[in-house]
């Protein structure tokens, strides 16, 4: 079979390239959920993989891209054989690029592209190097990017079965098939005994399920993240012979990165793990457990996303992004889908305390923080922003 635009080889295997992503709640509940993001016309999908290995997640592909069922997710197969939990690279394939992006153990929803040109694989990386984001870049040496190094696609793909591509759609033919003798056997047995009809029931009515509740319901508060890793980051416990250089949290945990100054990792914390020779990272504990926000929260507009973010970065002279990624989908029990929300991914950072950054996003209700992050000097703010 010839291989399509999305079918990468390596070595003796090909392997699916260019999915898109989405995080599941659990494993078990990734396939349902994919089928249910498939049937939105535009996404064009008609194949979907289960990462089952590290965080759940599903990816959606397309057989026109030559993506066809038994193909392993290659963007899975990598970051299941990564240590780092977040790490970005561009990779050469034949006549292509291939870009990965992981956050926290997460393929990103735009972190698993295919470029054409060299160049443009080479623009959306130095897009997406913000310092202190990265605990490993991984680029061609030709490229000269600071901090990166060269990794061959090989070197890194794990062997372990995981994320195989299957149809969207299930096959009914078959179980309808067995239906359908069962019912003229039974017609049959019916007949043969002579039994009359059967007394007539009243239909019971049937309650349609509730909606689910919108994606951000079930996320923690945006300020009370924010504070809780605040008190984290900054009850960071001081480790003789190194200096804390960057720190990442979220609503999960935090974790701080330590460079070495003049001691030796004999000093480091036990619970401290060794990311080179100089580094360590060191796991931080949130004050408290964080629980889901209470109440209905309003949705905004995207005019009002954009005034609110943009008013910011002009005000207090803030490093913003704002783009907007694919639609979430939410079902209605077997109704039409309810519109979805419109996404946008939301980046706030600069010189400006925790708590500021917290009241500038408490204008943006359906705002879920994904990571506050520190770096000398700044603080930044990264989350998702559900609008109308």
């Amino acid at each position: 079979m010839t291989d399509g635009r999305g079918v990468i080889r390596v070595g003796h295997e090909a392997f699916a390239a260019g999915l898109f992503w989405q995080p599941a709640p659990t494993a078990a509940s990734a396939a349902r959920e994919a089928r249910i993001v498939s049937s939105r016309a535009e996404l064009g999908a008609d194949l979907f993989c289960v990462r089952r290995r590290g965080v759940p997640q599903f990816g959606l592909a397309q057989r026109s891209q030559g993506h066809r069922p038994g193909l392993r997710a290659l963007a899975a197969a990598v970051a299941d054989c990564r240590a780092e939990g977040s790490w970005v690279g561009v990779f050469p394939v034949p006549e292509r690029w291939l870009y990965l992006a992981v956050r926290k153990g997460a393929i990103m929803p735009d972190g698993d592209l295919l470029f054409e040109r060299e160049e443009d694989a080479r623009q959306h990386l130095a897009q997406d190097l913000v310092p202190g984001e990265w605990e490993a870049v991984f680029a061609p040496a030709a490229w000269a990017v600071p901090d990166s190094r060269p990794l061959a696609l090989s070197e890194t793909v794990s062997p372990m079965v995981d994320a195989r591509l299957r149809p969207v759609s299930r096959r009914w033919g078959r179980p309808l098939l067995w239906a359908a003798v069962v019912l003229a056997g039974g017609a049959g047995l019916w007949l043969t005994m002579g039994t009359g009809p059967a007394e007539r029931k009243d239909p019971v009515p049937v309650t349609p399920a509730p909606p689910p509740p919108p994606p951000w319901q079930s996320q923690p508060a945006a300020a009370a993240v924010i504070a809780a890793c605040r008190g984290a980051i900054e009850a960071a416990p001081v480790v003789p012979g190194f200096e804390m250089e960057s720190a990442s949290c979220g609503a999960a945990g935090a974790s701080a990165t330590y460079r070495r100054t003049g001691g030796t990792l004999a000093w480091a914390p036990a619970a401290a793990a060794v990311a080179a020779p100089d580094r360590v990272v060191l796991p931080l504990a949130l004050s408290a457990p964080l629980g889901r926000r209470a109440g209905l929260d309003a949705v905004g507009s995207a005019d009002t996303l954009r005034r609110r973010i943009w008013g910011a970065a002009q005000t207090y002279r803030l490093d913003t992004e704002l783009s907007e990624g694919p639609p979430p989908v939410h079902p209605s029990g077997d109704a039409a889908p309810v519109p979805a929300f419109r996404v946008f991914a939301v980046s706030l950072g600069g010189r400006l305390p925790p708590d500021v950054l917290s009241v500038i996003l408490a204008g943006i209700p359906a705002f879920v923080v994904d990571e506050v992050a520190w770096q000398p000097p700044a603080w930044r703010v990264k989350g998702k922003a559900y609008v109308r």
